[in-house]
């Protein structure tokens, strides 16, 4: 059988040279080209404020260019370009190019689950729970032990009655982290669901003693207003008027914490207090 094999002349060689030339000059070209897109992005991202839409998918069109041409040019820091695009789509409410967004980043990123923790945000928030549950297990595909993923898990799913589903994530979450106070109010809340007050209490006493530390107010009133609920069930209405008035002294303007002391205080047989919270409550709940 006759055997086909490349003559090598210098005519040939000579060929190839320009040939890897041209080809050189052409992949040069193409990376300042992408650079210079990437430069005008990140421009309109530092004068940080909101931009038209019609810009945004004009930024898109422009990263998705250097995604295809020159990936390399999103190592380190420049992905979250497209998690900022992702963010900007999502204030306008555009929910499926932000998702295009953060899927492009989490293809150019294999070994993270960022973009899944904030795909799983944007979906709860528009209330498509089963999506936002999938996109979390996406991103535990990649890093199991993933602490904040495995929270808005378990946070999303005791919301939804899915007891078993949230205490894994659970698990999951303390095991990376197994003192941070965040996981012991997701515990504690989870109790609460099972209506287990009296572990609730102790986890939820934990997260408060942290939320305090960390001077975060979100997290204490959000700790006090679960303690006083657990402290009612209970019927020890002392402890409930503690943390319920300590709840009404750091937000006098919440509506819950009103309802709850003055639940307090009817059970203890206090009328004038109780029709004094319980109108608050209502004025509240009108305004929102």
């Amino acid at each position: 059988m006759r055997r086909l094999s490349l003559v090598r002349n210098q005519e040939t060689e000579r060929n190839e040279v320009v040939g890897e030339q041209r080809q050189g000059s052409s992949n040069g070209t193409e990376r300042q080209a992408a650079r210079k897109k990437l430069e005008w992005v990140e421009s309109l991202f530092a004068q940080d404020r909101p931009l038209k839409v019609s810009v945004l998918q004009k930024m898109y069109s422009e990263l998705f260019w250097v995604k295809n041409e020159v990936p390399e040019l999103f190592e380190g820091d420049t992905v979250y370009l497209w998690e900022q695009l992702a963010f900007a789509f999502h204030y306008y409410g555009q929910l499926k190019q932000a998702e295009r967004c953060l899927r492009i980043q989490a293809e150019l990123q294999p070994d993270k689950s960022d973009a899944f923790l904030n795909l799983g945000v944007f979906l709860t928030d528009a209330g498509y729970y089963d999506a936002a549950i999938a996109a979390y297990r996406e991103g535990l595909k990649r890093t199991p032990h993933c602490e904040f993923i495995n929270y808005n898990l378990a946070s999303l799913a005791a919301f939804l009655g899915r007891h078993e589903l949230a205490q894994s994530a659970l698990n999951e979450a303390l095991v990376a982290n197994p003192s941070r106070g965040l996981n012991q109010l997701a515990k504690g809340q989870l109790s609460m669901g099972r209506e287990q007050y009296e572990p609730a209490v102790q986890y939820l006493q934990e997260a408060l003693d942290w939320a305090r530390e960390e001077d975060l107010p979100g997290q204490q009133l959000e700790c006090l207003r679960s303690l006083g609920f657990a402290y009612l069930k209970l019927k020890q209405l002392d402890q409930a008027e503690k943390v319920l008035e300590e709840a009404v002294s750091l937000d006098p303007d919440c509506a819950a914490s009103h309802e709850l002391l003055a639940q307090c205080h009817k059970l203890q047989g206090n009328q004038w207090l109780f029709r004094q919270h319980w109108k608050r409550a209502k004025e509240l709940a009108r305004d929102l």
